[in-house]
């Protein structure tokens, strides 16, 4: 198959090469972009754990130094990925949910953590993380590290496979990222071919956006594996 990976660098590498590896054809085109920000050293306060629902939190905590001092918490993690990127990094103590929010909001309320809960976040998130950890009375220091800037259009090769109907499938990781690739689809007058492609989506709520493709099929569960499962 010849298969399209939107999610950004440098997972849609990694994600390529195992593709590959399973003898598909791959075009990489991220509709993100890593950008960290600059944030204090005291951000985590007296933070007793954290929790972390990207691999590029980890990313970004390293980007302004701050592993070293943080590495003796414990890590709550939304996955199995971004889990072993918090290892990784150094964090030895590192439990991992589900695959989602909703679940690593219930991984922390079973801990019998009290908090507070430093929570290195995107400026764009899904889920409420913070808000549930308020309901379950644990205090939650949300603090924005890093952005995913959105790209502005597709590069000229995947424009042109698109056009031939050569590309099988499109990968999409999360909401953002297909509504960013819908948009681009939209400006760049390439909508109507989409309906020649299959759209893998990790999510209902992921999938719910991909009516304009000629079929979508949604992972059992929200993870890489779940959607390699649908190839």
């Amino acid at each position: 198959m010849n298969i399209l990976v939107t999610r950004p660098q440098p997972q849609a590498g990694k994600t390529a090469q195992k593709l590959i590896a399973m003898g598909h054809d791959v075009i990489v085109e991220p509709m993100l972009r890593f950008q960290p920000l600059t944030v204090n050293r005291d951000v985590a306060g007296d933070a007793k754990a954290i929790a972390v629902t990207s691999a590029n939190a980890i990313e970004a905590l390293a980007v302004n130094g701050l592993v070293d001092q943080l590495q003796h918490l414990p890590v709550y993690s939304v996955g199995e990925a971004t889990a072993n990127a918090a290892e990784t990094s150094g964090f030895q103590n590192v439990f991992k949910a589900e695959g989602d929010v909703g679940s690593l909001g219930r991984l922390i309320a079973s801990s019998g953590q009290q908090g507070p809960v430093f929570y290195p976040a995107a400026v764009d998130r899904s889920g409420d993380l913070a808000g549930q950890l308020k309901q379950q009375g644990i205090a939650c220091h949300l603090t924005e590290v890093y952005q995913m800037a959105a790209v502005t259009g597709f590069s000229e090769t995947t424009r042109e496979q698109i056009h031939a109907g050569t590309v099988d499938c499109a990968l999409f990781y999360s909401l953002r990222t297909i509504q960013i690739f819908l948009m681009i689809a939209k400006l760049e007058k390439t909508t109507v071919f989409l309906n020649s492609m299959k759209a893998l989506c990790v999510s209902k709520r992921v999938a719910e956006q991909a009516a304009v493709f000629g079929e979508v099929l949604t992972a059992k569960a929200p993870s890489e594996d779940g959607l390699f499962e649908l190839l």
